[in-house]
């Protein structure tokens, strides 16, 4: 059984399955270089294919994950190309008169400079024509036909290979198919912003199926959304700097988050596994920038971060007192949030649970993949081992023989100097002395976090002194936020507080650290609540990393690295040894290693 599966939109991404295994993922923007590019992922589907080495002909199912597609942001590259100006825009221009005014405004109209028609499926000049392009019942059926007809051609396929899955169905799926739970009753969260009228979903995953039993309409529950446009109120991007605000939110104390907390507090309320409203806001920019008028903007993020928690882990309380189930697994948009995962698998509720490596829509493209091979296994009586909980080093890898062939048609030996075949060793005494390192090897990770393969890593004693050089010198990161560590799996109870050994290798899941963990791993926790979101590698699951970090320990006796993806701020995670070189050009990063070849400034 072979899937395609395809996430179209918000930061477009391609999976493939082969009976029952992701065999390849990777989103557009890491082949474009263009970041969340919501443009139809033709270059992915090459990939994905050839990396699988079959061709379109040979799929059993090309399936799309949501059942709809909202035409107006992505006729205008709203995700890829919109500025902070442009989303303030949206809503003065757009949303505002909507809402406030009743006035029948134009989505093109507004955003008419931005209009990029020159997109696959190459048909978007008619559908301008509709009265409302943004979003319509009666554009969706011309959309669906356009694409379906020129997928078709490039694939060689037949319609009738194409299905489409409800969105929330896509991430259930991913939460559990992508967890290593099987063997017992698991409760399965999803939670996000909105996908075909649904924010919020409880479902119970046993015997192989996955039976969603109370589902949330995006009417009412708005929390992702009202992060969203907190984000944008604060300054920042909305669905890009959300993290931002979730990592600034921990310097807030008390006194200063109260108000914003109380604010937020008089609107949406959990209501057993519902939610529901004491006063729901006409819109959630223009409403909240009148409440929050002359608030510090960290008190903001702190409230609104305290008052995710609370919805949150309350809701999941209910939930699971609602079906006893005390094991759970979480996907969506919120499920990105680390902070309220560490709540989460600190409750007494809860005996076990898992976070998948990317809960956000980029991971619909496997959860669809999961769904369609759930469904295929109970059609056929297969067996439910059949479907593979996935590696999340699913994208394009280069051998030492092409990165050698590549220093050398680059001439970078004159330029650079150039150390072959280098081992662990010489790698971690290089760390140990200070040097910042870009690591390009193996497959490139999928999703939003790098995990060793496409990562800047570092000693993690340095504490500020390092995180200063990294943030000035090569990242540009906002001051607030914190790094990551990549921790050995064997010595993770040296460093975060995990009594009930819930399994972190994706940093889904925030821990409080340990004094030896604040004392060695200084550079990679939060500087305000101490707090570490890790990678725990495991020697089965990336053998050449974990290699690297055993040679680090055995020089300094710290089992971990600071680990935090290797892209210059704003830009993709870097995908080949060219984008590589262009971090390395255009900051002061001491080093790269490209598989063993190591490349140092003179």
């Amino acid at each position: 059984m072979k899937v395609l599966g395809l996430s179209v939109g918000e930061q477009s991404t391609v999976a493939l399955m082969v009976d029952g295994e992701i065999v390849a993922a990777v989103s557009e923007e890491r082949f474009s270089r263009l970041k969340n590019d919501e443009r139809f992922p033709l270059t992915a589907i090459d990939y994905c294919l050839k990396k699988a080495g079959i061709s379109g002909a040979e799929l059993d199912r090309v399936a799309f994950a949501g059942s709809s597609l909202a035409f107006g942001p992505w006729v205008v590259r709203a995700y890829s190309t919109f500025s902070i100006a442009d989303h303030i825009k949206a809503q003065r221009e757009y949303w505002k008169p909507r809402l406030y005014e009743n006035k029948d405004v134009s989505w093109i109209d507004v955003f008419k400079e931005k209009i990029d028609t020159d997109q696959f499926p190459y048909n978007f000049e008619e559908l301008l024509s509709e009265k409302n392009v943004y979003y319509s019942e009666e554009i969706w059926p011309k959309l669906k036909e356009s694409i379906e007809t020129e997928l078709c051609k490039f694939l060689g396929i037949e319609k009738e290979k194409i299905v489409y899955v409800d969105h929330h169905t896509c991430h259930a799926a991913y939460a559990y198919w992508g967890s290593p739970f099987r063997d017992e009753k698991t409760l399965v969260l999803t939670a996000d912003a909105y996908g075909d009228g649904n924010s919020a979903t409880i479902s119970i995953a046993e015997g192989g199926e996955i039976k969603r039993i109370h589902k949330v309409a995006d009417s009412e529950f708005k929390l992702a959304r009202l992060y969203r446009y907190i984000t944008l109120l604060l300054g920042m991007k909305p669905n890009e700097h959300e993290y931002k605000v979730m990592g600034m939110a921990p310097y807030a104390k008390d006194p200063v988050l109260k108000g914003p907390y109380e604010v937020f507090k008089e609107t949406m309320y959990v209501d057993g596994l519902n939610f529901a409203w004491k006063e729901e806001p006409k819109d959630m920019y223009y409403y909240f920038k009148d409440k929050l008028e002359g608030y510090r903007f960290d008190g903001i993020a702190g409230g609104l971060q305290k008052y995710t928690e609370e919805i949150i882990t309350e809701w999941v309380r209910n939930a699971v007192e609602h079906t006893g189930i005390k094991r759970i697994v979480f996907s969506g948009g919120i499920a990105m949030n680390v902070k309220t995962n560490m709540l989460m698998h600190g409750m007494d509720e809860v005996d076990d649970m898992f976070v998948c490596g990317s809960g956000s829509d980029e991971s619909l493209s496997l959860g669809v993949c999961y769904h369609v091979m759930e469904k295929h296994c109970a059609e056929k009586d297969l067996s439910a081992e059949t479907i593979k909980p996935h590696s999340m080093y699913l994208g394009p890898e280069f051998s030492n023989e092409e990165v050698e062939k590549w220093v050398a048609a680059n001439g970078l030996d004159k330029e650079y100097e150039v150390e072959y075949n280098v081992d662990a060793d010489t790698v971690a005494e290089y760390l140990a002395n200070g040097q910042v390192i870009g690591r390009l090897a193996g497959r490139m990770e999928f999703g939003q976090r790098s995990l060793g393969n496409r990562s800047l890593i570092a000693d993690p004693r340095g504490g500020s002194v390092m995180v200063d050089k990294i943030n000035h010198k090569i990242k540009n990161r906002d001051f607030w936020m914190p790094f990551a560590p990549s921790i050995l799996n064997e010595y993770a109870d040296e460093y975060i507080e995990n009594p009930k050994k819930i399994k972190a290798p994706h940093m889904s899941v925030g821990f409080e650290s340990t004094k030896k963990g604040q004392d060695e791993l200084s550079a990679t926790m939060h500087p305000s609540d101490k707090t570490l979101r890790p990678q725990l590698v495991e020697e089965s699951k990336n053998a050449k990393y974990h290699e690297l970090l055993s040679a680090f320990r055995s020089k300094t006796g710290v089992g971990g690295v600071l680990n935090t993806s290797f892209n210059l701020h704003g830009s993709p995670i870097v995908c080949s040894p060219d984008d590589a070189l262009y971090v390395f050009r255009n900051s002061e990063i001491d080093m790269i290693l490209l598989e063993d070849t190591l490349i140092k400034k003179k």
